[in-house]
């Protein structure tokens, strides 16, 4: 194990109950990710989560996040959460850590339960299964007001529970039990109400009968609950408490031996938990290809260029990457001019300058309105195709060229592909506008279009287009704009942007085909809106593989953040993010995580 992953909330405030993670190495530096800001939220029950827990299932290789379906920030308060709560747990699950299945909601808690909190799961060995334990308040004969105890019950899938039994009972309320296997032992930590303290259990089974571990620094504690344990790469084992009464979130307990209770209280300056005061979570450990692919995926901060741009394109060439933008900010999307930003990590971009204006006489044909422009590479040459008016008002495509993929670029005379052109084709497009440029083997298209989406086949110089080869492309579902291919295992996979980019609900399309030219089949968006994280208008995008490991990143717009910036004109006032974008088992694009 390379490394531990934090799952937690962080209290009572807008959001914060809500799903969080940070990274550890040793188990006592933490380092929140995606900024600090949550990466889950739910939108089932009541919106909100607390005391997330994380599980592996090594047969099926898959993770399981469940949580408390729970948030008091909602204004109910703890007598009506404790006594006509949910009812319900909240479960994720997901290969990978990064992307995740869309939330569930399953009901375990018993007919009389007023709530089911803090759950956690342990995989039982003899029955194969996984025992899921949680606190629920029930009154029962001979109570006056009823209590919390600890119920369990059976899952193989998180998804088919056996039927809740009570698994914990104690002369006052038990919540925020926590178990550990060592050694064929099993040690269990739970907020005792009777003493008001952490106590310490053992047992040879988990339906066995457990026995008290005395703790002297335990029983010295007030004011704690929701505990986890954890072993150290040292072999030590750092059990975790949450400090909830001084509101000062998680502190670290450290032992040597489980079986003996006797826990040292580490000084402050020998650990950090990161931005982010924790609350109520779980820790699991993890290898390290996981470490890097979490920390690699949400060590990434959007929007990745400073400054308004929209209609992206990425591509990597030699090892850097660059970025070649609309420059936004203009009224009616006006501006006039084209810079590049590169990277050697994909990370910090820096602007490398001015590229073209094409209201100058850098481009003779052209009046204005720089818009979507995307890049080519071929036998050293760099094709730069990008969008403008003609003094007709009309759109069209132009093309210049550079020996540099920073330039200087040289415009043709003429404009690539105007929409006379098109309609000669008969192809009923509104707009000659955002193109995208697909190559295969020593051939070069361009896809372009707006209502309509339409590939052209290029000439060897890239510079003109072979005649009559302006043909629709079929199938792509409420298409509007910036169609873009990538073939890969032998399918052609299509996405496109639906909905008009003032719009909110901008978004990106996915589908695949068997010929370049189509029929696409529509299966799913892969980029939307995502209205909690203040995540509006997502689309005009461009994919890169960026190596030969088979990795592959998108780059996209969204309204700028945050979105009360700009009361008006949202569409022109855009920014520009990356994201990893990921294939899975069955060789199709996951929906893209977007990254805060």
């Amino acid at each position: 194990m390379a490394g531990y992953l934090f799952v937690h909330f962080i209290g009572e405030q807008k959001h914060g109950e809500q799903v969080y993670f940070s990274l550890s190495r040793d188990g006592l530096f933490w380092k929140d990710l995606n900024a600090g800001k949550p990466i889950l939220y739910s939108n089932l029950g009541q919106l909100g989560v607390r005391d997330p827990f994380m599980i592996r299932d090594e047969e099926n290789e898959k993770f399981y996040l469940i949580a408390t379906d729970l948030r008091i920030e909602a204004g109910k308060g703890w007598k009506a959460a404790q006594e006509s709560g949910s009812k319900d747990l909240i479960v994720w699950e997901s290969k990978d850590l990064v992307h995740w299945s869309e939330e569930r909601s399953c009901k375990v808690g018993v007919a009389q339960a007023g709530c089911v909190w803090a759950p956690e799961a342990i995989y039982d060995r003899e029955r194969k299964e996984f025992l899921v334990f949680f606190a629920s308040k029930t009154k029962t004969e001979g109570e006056v007001s009823g209590k919390h105890k600890i119920y369990a019950t059976y899952t193989k899938d998180f998804r088919t529970f056996s039927e809740t039994f009570l698994y914990i009972e104690k002369e006052k309320d038990i919540i925020d039990t926590t178990i550990i296997e060592e050694k064929g032992k099993y040690y269990r930590f739970s907020k005792d109400e009777t003493t008001g303290k952490i106590q310490m259990e053992y047992s040879d089974s988990l339906m066995g009968v457990f026995k008290p571990i005395e703790s002297e620094t335990l029983m010295k504690l007030n004011g704690v609950e929701g505990p986890e344990c954890f072993q150290r790469p040292d072999g030590s084992w750092c059990l975790m408490v949450d400090r909830f009464a001084e509101q000062k979130g998680y502190l670290p307990l450290m032992i040597n031996h489980l079986a003996d209770g006797d826990f040292q209280i580490i000084p402050d300056s020998e650990f950090n938990l990161g931005i982010t005061k924790k609350r109520h979570g779980g820790i699991l450990k993890l290898k390290e290809e996981e470490y890097e692919r979490l920390e690699k995926a949400y060590s990434r901060q959007n929007p990745i260029l400073s400054g308004l741009y929209a209609d992206p394109d990425i591509a990597v060439f030699d090892g850097t990457y660059y970025i070649y933008p609309t420059t936004d900010g203009f009224n009616g999307w006006s501006g006039t001019t084209f810079s590049v930003f590169s990277s050697k990590d994909g990370l910090n971009f820096k602007n490398r300058g001015q590229i073209l204006d094409v209201a100058s006489d850098d481009v003779a044909w052209a009046v204005g309105s720089a818009w979507a422009p995307c890049i080519a590479k071929k036998n050293e040459k760099y094709y730069f195709y990008f969008c403008a008016k003609q003094d007709n008002g009309i759109s069209a495509i132009g093309v210049a060229v550079a020996d540099s993929p920073i330039g200087p670029f040289y415009a043709e005379k003429k404009p690539l592909i105007t929409i006379e052109m098109v309609r000669k084709a008969n192809v009923p497009m509104g707009q000659t506008i955002d193109p995208s440029i697909y190559q295969e083997g020593e051939r070069t298209w361009l896809l372009f279009g707006n209502g309509f989406p339409a590939i052209t086949e290029l000439e060897t110089d890239l510079l003109h287009i072979v005649p009559n080869s302006i043909r629709t492309i079929e199938g792509a579902k409420d298409f509007r704009e910036a169609i873009t291919v990538l073939k890969r295992n032998g399918k052609y996979h299509f996405t496109w942007s639906c909905d008009d980019t003032g719009s909110e609900n901008y978004h990106v399309n996915y589908g695949i085909a068997d010929q370049l030219f189509g029929p696409i089949t529509f299966l799913y968006p892969i980029l939307e809106k995502q209205p909690k994280k203040g995540i509006l208008g997502t689309g005009h995008h461009s994919i890169t593989k960026i190596s030969e490991q088979d990795e592959y990143c998108i780059a996209y717009h969204r309204f700028a953040t945050p979105t009360d910036r700009y009361p008006e004109g949202k569409g022109y006032h855009r920014e520009v993010c990356l994201a990893p974008l990921h294939f899975s088992e069955d060789g199709l694009i996951q929906k893209v995580e977007q990254i805060d």
